[in-house]
């Protein structure tokens, strides 16, 4: 961390140096300070991760005190409002957190999440397509689902492909926009850029052990059905009937054979 490793540089100064007699400059109680700000953040988030909003909470409001405009503590405060059933107050810290700090892309992307929750999509996708330019976020590719899932909600499906197009450049492996480009696909008949996807989304499953959705199977077995495949289409189904017998998918299955 870095106030241990401020330490250990000032006790080789010490060693080197006779002269030095004081560690207590300006500089280290601005870094000591900027880094209990940081820790209490951090401990606020795992916390919230958590579901145990009081400490969570309690590690915001020190963080505050340290540094009363600090965009990361606002916004996660913003979070357990939220959270409280606080809309009105939880768009206020929201709101704060970007006017303390306008390229604080994480919060951007708490307060489009938030406005998704209430139905605010054109407003929520506003605020995630302005936190997809950050190039240097590392959640980037997680900001393009949403900005198709916004998409989706608003009616604009081809946006929305073009978006999980994005996720899918940044991170291959991301399972959530696989899925949503295959439905998309298979939606709008192109059963070949469908399948592409799916079997892309088959191979991830299987190889990190995953569990199907009720969603991914029912895509495999759309997309069998169109090529014939009646022994891909029982496997797929049979599976949807073990585990998922209660779904709205399995009794989409049904219809599909006639049995409903």
């Amino acid at each position: 961390m870095n106030i241990k490793l401020g330490a250990l540089l000032v006790s080789i100064a010490l060693l080197v140096s006779g002269c030095v007699t004081t560690t207590n400059s300006s500089f280290t109680r601005k870094a000591d300070t900027e880094e209990a700000v940081k820790r209490y953040v951090q401990l606020g988030l795992e916390y919230i991760k958590r579901d145990e909003y009081a400490r969570a909470r309690k590690h915001l409001q020190r963080a505050l005190e340290i540094d009363e405009n600090n965009a990361a503590a606002t916004s996660a405060l913003g979070l357990i409002y939220h959270e409280d059933g606080e809309s009105k107050l939880a768009e206020e810290l929201f709101l704060n957190a970007l006017d303390y700090d306008e390229t604080y892309t994480r919060g951007r992307t708490y307060y489009g999440a938030f406005l998704f929750s209430e139905g605010r999509y054109k407003e929520a996708l506003s605020q995630f397509e302005i936190a997809s330019k950050d190039t240097g976020y590392v959640g980037r590719a997680g900001i393009y689902t949403n900005v198709a899932l916004c998409n989706l909600k608003l009616g604009n499906s081809v946006a929305a492909i073009t978006a999980y197009e994005k996720t899918l450049k940044l991170d291959r492996l991301n399972g959530r926009a696989l899925s949503g480009i295959t439905e998309l696909y298979i939606e709008r008949e192109s059963f070949d850029s469908a399948n592409k996807f799916y079997n892309r989304l088959i191979r991830l499953i299987a190889q990190q052990g995953l569990r199907h959705s009720p969603q991914s199977l029912w895509q495999g077995i759309r997309i069998a059905h169109f090529y014939g495949s009646a022994e891909q289409v029982a496997s797929f189904g049979a599976l949807l009937e073990e585990l998922y017998p209660n779904s709205s998918e399995y009794g989409q299955y049904k219809l599909l054979l006639g049995k409903g």
